[in-house]
């Protein structure tokens, strides 16, 4: 009897579970038979480049193994580093949402616009403070470091109306939330703030990973080997 009893409460929770979920479902499409998807701005800055020329190889060294390590690889003992770019970027993200009343007293809460801000925070360019300003190897080593800044540019000219497209995306994954009573629009917009915002910074972390990975491949040994071998052929015809 008691099987019978609960084989009962179990049919008559999920009954209710499947109405609340055709309700839910019902109210969604009436909201999105009026809105129209949110409005999608963006913003870039490369900021302002700065340059260094008073760290040691310490300091460039340790830098330069952190870039290695976050894209797990091992900088060689042997790599002395001469420069070094270092650029981080920033998100800023403002969500607006507005509300509209359904029937029955149900509220739906949906994105009005979202603008989303990425940048670069103080770039900066680092040269050996054991270099000499016009010898080859100071030279090679600021024309090396500006090829850096270029391709974080231009990576950053290339994402952005990927992202744009990305984010517009969102609208038909993430959507909208119906909630019952005009109590629960806070709670309810708090949420579809969080679920836009860690989509778009999951999105753009791919993204930092890619273009790091894509300096790499100018950080390759073989390309130093030919960068010094550069100046060491120079130096020796200055003495011819």
């Amino acid at each position: 009897m008691k099987k019978v009893f609960f084989a009962l409460i179990l049919s008559l929770f999920l009954a209710i579970e499947a109405q609340a979920t055709e309700n839910t479902q019902k109210y969604l499409n009436e909201c999105l038979d009026f809105i129209q998807p949110p409005e999608v701005n963006l913003y870039s800055s490369y900021g302002k480049l700065r340059y260094k020329f008073d760290k040691d190889i310490n300091f460039l060294r340790q830098k330069t193994a952190q870039k290695f390590a976050n894209q797990n690889k091992t900088l060689s003992d042997a790599f002395l580093p001469i420069g070094l770019t270092d650029v981080r970027d920033v998100v800023d993200f403002d969500f607006n949402v507005e509300t509209m009343g359904l029937s029955h007293g149900y509220v739906c809460v949906y994105p009005k616009s979202l603008n989303v801000r990425l940048e670069y925070s103080l770039p900066t360019i680092y040269i050996l403070n054991t270099l000499k300003e016009g010898s080859c190897l100071y030279d090679v080593a600021l024309r090396h470091e500006k090829t850096h800044m270029q391709i974080y540019i231009e990576a950053l000219d290339y994402f952005l109306p990927i992202l744009k497209s990305y984010i517009e995306e969102q609208f038909s994954q993430i959507g909208v939330m119906v909630v019952a009573r005009g109590d629960f629009v806070e709670d309810a917009a708090t949420q579809l703030n969080q679920a836009y915002f860690s989509s778009i910074q999951k999105r753009i972390d791919v993204w930092r990973r890619e273009v790091e990975a894509e300096q790499l491949k100018l950080d390759t040994p073989e390309n130093y080997i030919l960068e010094n071998r550069l100046c060491q052929e120079i130096e020796a015809q200055k003495l011819l």
